[in-house]
């Protein structure tokens, strides 16, 4: 994926994001794709190295944004396995598959809004607004993917999106907790 379709995809994502999964759903069989790869670590990347303008010293701002990219990875992989667990049984491909779709692009803008950390005690506004939103776009990518539209499984969707909240949270802290151990 190229600069501008990766900026395209954060564009539809966050704007239009009910067209992007009915297009991501019609658009599933190019198997080339891995959303890890190709999407989710290079929007967490761009955001990371946003950040170095922002810290205004370059070697606590490289070591910063890997930590925080890290930190970014390990909690998308914990959401995404969690969910996983969550909501299949019988652990399908087909679900496993649905989950890392949805989980790599619905936490777009909780990535995005980690530039804004810096702003003290706002921050916390910012990132539950962030999460919330991620939490819409999640839930709609979940029943587009999933095929959930008929019967909303409700316990298993708020079990999930009590999970990301308490990662969510915890990612929060712990890059707090960074960033007062570098003083920004």
């Amino acid at each position: 994926m190229g600069i501008k379709e990766l900026f395209s995809a954060i564009f539809t994502l966050l704007f239009r994001y009910r067209k992007f999964w009915r297009d991501l759903k019609e658009g599933i069989a190019n198997d080339e794709f891995n959303v890890l790869k190709d999407y989710a670590a290079p929007v967490i990347a761009l955001v990371q190295i946003a950040k170095f303008p922002l810290i205004g010293q370059p070697r606590p701002a490289m070591i910063f944004a890997i930590a925080n990219f890290l930190i970014d990875i390990a909690a998308l992989y914990l959401m995404m396995g969690g969910a996983a667990y969550l909501l299949a049984r019988e652990r399908s491909d087909r679900i496993k598959a649905g989950v890392v779709t949805v989980f790599c692009y619905s936490m777009t803008p909780v990535w995005i809004v980690e530039l804004l950390y810096f702003t003290g005690s706002w921050s916390w506004l910012f990132a539950f607004l962030a999460l919330s939103y991620a939490l819409v776009i999640g839930k709609n990518g979940l029943a587009v993917m999933l095929d959930f539209e008929v019967a909303v499984p409700v316990n298993v969707l708020r079990n999930t999106a009590l999970f990301v909240v308490t990662v969510n949270t915890s990612v929060f802290l712990l890059i707090r907790a960074v960033m007062r151990l570098f003083n920004f």
